[in-house]
């Protein structure tokens, strides 16, 4: 594969510990090149996983993981104070509609506006990037 994007999709309710370390495993997985939906937050339906956001995305910048920021308006995860400690940190940042199919395109705007308000600019943002570019701004693969 090109890209692998981990991601959590099952046992939200573990606590804090358990879903950090769990992300952090996911992460040091060599072929992980970007973390999916960090907090997994669905905005009026469910709050952001118990997790130590702040260890995971040092963790994230170490290893070269780039962390998307999903903008769909129901994720906007990461929040833009989530995204701007990123940016501070030194992650890498991807912004996706979290399409399934393409009507869902048109949702970029969400995220390009939560992207502003963290104050990150184009060349804070691996995919405005020509496809070389994105690339190279991702993990080596092993």
């Amino acid at each position: 594969m090109e890209i692998v994007i981990a991601s959590i999709h099952t046992r939200f309710d573990q606590s804090r510990e358990e879903m950090t370390a769990r992300i952090l495993r996911a992460i040091e997985n060599p072929y992980t090149r970007i973390l999916g939906h960090p907090t997994g937050r669905l905005l009026l339906r469910r709050e952001p996983f118990a997790l130590d956001l702040g260890v995971i995305l040092r963790r994230a910048a170490e290893l070269g993981v780039a962390v998307e920021h999903n903008a769909a308006p129901e994720r906007l995860d990461l929040n833009d104070r989530d995204l701007r400690l990123a940016k501070e940190l030194g992650c890498k940042i991807v912004v996706d509609s979290d399409s399934h199919d393409a009507r869902n395109l048109g949702k970029m705007d969400y995220g390009v506006r939560q992207l502003r308000r963290a104050w990150l600019e184009p060349r804070n943002v691996l995919n405005t990037l020509e496809a070389e570019g994105f690339l190279a701004g991702l993990r080596e693969r092993p």
